[in-house]
């Protein structure tokens, strides 16, 4: 009986310090998880104010934003070190993202999101790379 109990301490031991591994883990790399639930509902209500989408468009494009949230981490992260890569990988997933909204939206709907964005996605200039050195 003893040894059965210390059997599975033993086990529970393992098994926390693995979860505890894991957890370190995801610390590590904060573009592996799941967007804030804050963000993906921000970023959907302003698109619903704009666009005047209904609870069906909502619904889709929520689920749409999840994706599109979660890819553009995991892009920021992988690429961090190489900016000429993580531009074009985002450019990437914002030509899928229009692909998909296409299939939800409406044309006018379309036409308003796409005059949104380019004010939006400004690459911001760095003031110390103008060339001259």
């Amino acid at each position: 009986m003893k040894s059965a109990l210390v059997t599975c301490l033993f086990f529970l031991g393992v098994a926390g310090s693995a979860a505890a591994q894991r957890s370190d883990r995801h610390a590590e790399l904060p573009g592996t998880g799941e967007p804030a639930e804050n963000r993906v509902t921000s970023l959907t209500r302003d698109m619903s104010g704009k666009l005047q989408l209904n609870e069906g468009q909502y619904i889709k494009l929520r689920n749409i934003n999840r994706i599109k949230l979660a890819q553009a981490d995991e892009i920021q992260w992988q690429y961090r070190d190489n900016s000429s890569l993580r531009q074009a990988k985002m450019a990437e997933l914002e030509a899928q993202y229009e692909s998909e909204c296409s299939r939800i939206l409406t044309p006018t709907q379309l036409s308003l999101l796409r005059n949104e964005q380019p004010q939006d996605e400004q690459p911001k200039s760095d003031s110390g790379e103008n060339g001259v050195g």
